[in-house]
């Protein structure tokens, strides 16, 4: 993002000098704008078609039930989480992806050779053909080792007082999980700084959560 003097020099907030507050409500309004359509178009269907297809019924559906709990700017705001985190992390993922392949030619090869072999020249990729594609999904997961889409988790609160490794922890504390330092521990993965897909080839390990050496996406309850 573009550096913000009111940063450096809270004084200079009223002015705004360099109109980022300004452009960002531009902005913001326009992204706002297109969630309300969205949601607009989804209620007029809703008319005709019941159940529930997708997170934004779900929560059509909820604020129908209870709109004390959640009203439409409560959808509109959760719908502009959702957009921003998953465009910044996906993009941010790619563009680690495609500079390692190029800094890996052998790696691009490798990759290549099995879409050609799988998909074919010129044909479009879609999700039910993820799982034939073994070495593509071993180049996002040690994308995701090497380059954490973001380099600290969402911050948790300690329930109770616990030990960790010797580390007494309080209760009520506020614990940061480094995903970046734990995708590059040299005590857990071999030669941790080189880009190596191949590593999980046959690897078992689950990136959802379940096993601790790589939580890109965190663990536990969200």
């Amino acid at each position: 993002g573009k550096p913000n003097l009111v940063d450096f020099f809270p004084v200079l907030e009223k002015i705004d000098p360099q109109g980022i507050r300004r452009r960002t409500t531009i902005h913001f309004g326009k992204v706002i704008k297109m969630f309300g359509d969205l949601i607009n178009e989804r209620l007029e269907h809703a008319k005709s078609r019941g159940g529930n297809s997708d997170v934004l019924d779900v929560l059509r559906s909820t604020s129908e039930e209870s709109h004390e709990e959640m009203d439409r700017t409560h959808i509109e705001r959760l719908c502009l989480d959702l957009f921003v985190a998953g465009t910044d992390t996906t993009s941010n993922t790619l563009e680690w992806a495609m500079a390692e392949c190029l800094q890996n030619p052998e790696k691009m090869r490798k990759a290549k050779v099995e879409l050609v072999q799988v998909i074919g020249k010129g044909k479009i990729i879609e999700e039910a053909d993820l799982s034939r594609l073994p070495y593509l999904r071993c180049i996002v997961i040690e994308t995701l080792r090497l380059h954490a889409t973001v380099p600290f988790l969402i911050p948790r609160r300690v329930e109770q007082d616990v030990e960790v490794c010797g580390y007494n922890v309080p209760k009520n504390s506020q614990v940061l999980v480094n995903a970046w330092a734990i995708g590059r521990d040299e005590t857990v993965w071999e030669d941790a700084l080189a880009f190596k897909p191949e590593r999980f080839l046959d690897s078992e390990l689950d990136i959802g959560g379940r096993d601790c050496e790589l939580i890109p996406f965190g663990a536990g309850r969200r």
